[in-house]
């Protein structure tokens, strides 16, 4: 990626959350989804590696092709949901979390195809992602009432994204990277509405959530490098 696409997306993320609440609910939306769209502008014009010569990992390249645009489909999902959210995140919570949840299933669909994870490995994620989603859900959910079964549902997805990001045949750093700041940025949303109120919580939100989505989008696009030019 160009260093200045990596410095304007920064700049812009920060001039959002620098700006935000202060200027006019429509302008604060499209600041919002500036940074993504600048983002989704790199990754439909810029090139993938060239395939590697291992079979395995050719075929995993040539699926990432294919795939680019499912991931393309989840940014737009992802940018709906913030513009619901800029708009009237209190009345329309249910219908952003709607729309990233199609984001993450987006987002599973273009981590295929998945691999076997080693049995000790698999167990201790699964112990981590499931400790950690009981401990949140546990804290929310006497404040929940009828959320409690789409929040719940929600966490389940985030997570199984997460998860899969380890599983994908293509797993990078990035990705996996990118997989655990979506679940912070979304466990101090909940935590913080549901739960009770977080100092700066805003601009930890939208922090972890823009490095989410960078690293994403950065992890499709390494999918085909070997492990060590992986965060090139």
């Amino acid at each position: 990626m160009p260093i200045w696409i990596s410095v304007s997306y920064c700049l812009l993320a920060c001039l959002y959350i620098w700006i935000a609440g202060s200027v006019e609910i429509a302008v604060g939306a499209v600041m919002k989804i500036l940074p993504l769209l600048l983002l989704l502008g790199w990754f439909c014009t810029s090139k993938f590696d060239q395939p590697l010569a291992n079979a395995g990992e050719s075929e995993t390249a040539k699926h990432q092709v294919k795939s680019a645009g499912t991931v393309i489909i989840a940014l737009g999902f992802s940018m709906l949901g913030d513009v619901i959210l800029a708009v009237d995140g209190k009345n329309w919570f249910v219908f952003g979390l709607g729309a990233f949840l199609l984001s993450h299933i987006a987002y599973i669909v273009a981590l295929r195809p998945f691999q076997r994870l080693p049995a000790a490995k698999l167990v201790l994620l699964l112990a981590c992602y499931a400790g950690f989603a009981a401990v949140v859900l546990g804290l929310m959910a006497a404040n929940l009432g009828s959320m409690l079964l789409p929040v719940s549902v929600y966490i389940a997805v985030i997570l199984l994204m997460s998860l899969s990001t380890w599983h994908s045949k293509g797993s990078n750093p990035w990705l996996v990277v990118g997989g655990l700041l979506f679940i912070c940025s979304d466990a101090a949303i909940g935590l913080n509405r549901f739960y009770t109120a977080i100092p700066f919580s805003g601009v930890f939100i939208m922090l972890t959530y823009y490095a989410a989505q960078y690293s994403l989008l950065r992890g499709f696009k390494l999918m085909r490098r070997p492990m060590t030019a992986r965060f090139a």
